[in-house]
């Protein structure tokens, strides 16, 4: 009866520290600068109409197929982030930053420039690979329902 009790006591504790530990890992590894190798998007109910749209570029064809510089994304350390959105020319388009952290498998990112959006993804970092997924309004139809996918690499 005791084992039992102390292993009831001790296995949420266990747990919590693993995922604590993990994330601190997660949240050491995603610092630094990122650059998109694979992005997916499927908008459901493409602007508000009964069709489906994709997107999928390969970092390789970003400039081709963007028109655009490949998209660069920095984790500071103290929680910060900016997403640099450049033209063909290098000059920057869009420079959304904010806040970023992790909480056991989700990487959750608050837009504050240039307004408060909250963007949660599952993800996995591999070596110099982070993928994450979720679903969000890309094409901003007022619904959350388009599914994102994308695969970065550490620069």
């Amino acid at each position: 009866m005791k084992t039992s009790r102390f292993l009831c006591l001790c296995i949420p504790i266990l747990t919590s520290w693993i995922l604590t530990s993990c994330s601190q890992q997660a949240s050491r590894a995603i610092v630094g600068t990122w650059e998109i190798a694979h992005l997916k998007i499927t908008m459901l109910s493409f602007k508000n109409t009964d069709s489906t749209q994709n997107m999928e570029v390969l970092g390789k064809d970003w400039e081709v197929k963007m028109k655009a510089k490949n998209i660069q994304t920095t984790y500071a350390a103290d929680g910060s982030y900016h997403s640099l959105h450049r033209n063909l020319q290098g000059k920057t388009t869009y420079d959304p930053a904010g806040t970023w952290r992790i909480i056991q498998d989700t990487l959750i990112i608050q837009d504050t420039i240039p307004k408060r959006i909250t963007y949660k993804f599952k993800f996995k970092i591999k070596k110099n690979q982070i993928e994450y997924w979720g679903v969000e309004d890309f094409d901003l139809d007022g619904k959350v329902d388009d599914q994102y996918y994308s695969r970065q690499v550490k620069l």
